[in-house]
């Protein structure tokens, strides 16, 4: 018999309307409340948004947060005029080495 742990995965929408504490504030939250992973989804121009997150989280909030992974890729999405798009995607993955 084996047991297997599941690994506690959160993750933050990022977009361009909220200031960028509220991001880093429920990236802390999730962390402290036991989250081993923490994923900031970006699409568009939040893109910049959410990697200005994850610098100011590990330089000024959480200096023991580490990048863990980076995945880019694109979305196909219906604009309200009715167009498609493909809005490039970035997730990035941060974690607290143990």
């Amino acid at each position: 018999m084996s047991i297997e742990k599941t690994v506690e995965r959160k993750t933050v929408i990022v977009g361009k309307s909220k200031p960028l504490l509220n991001y880093v504030t429920a990236c802390i939250t999730m962390f402290n409340s036991g989250a081993e992973f923490v994923v900031l989804r970006a699409r568009g121009e939040a893109i910049n948004m959410a990697v200005d997150v994850a610098q100011v989280l590990k330089k000024r909030f959480m200096s023991n947060v580490q990048v863990s992974n980076i995945v880019i890729d694109g979305e196909n999405v219906t604009s309200r005029d009715g167009r498609q798009l493909n809005l490039p995607v970035l997730e990035i993955e941060l974690s607290i080495p143990k």
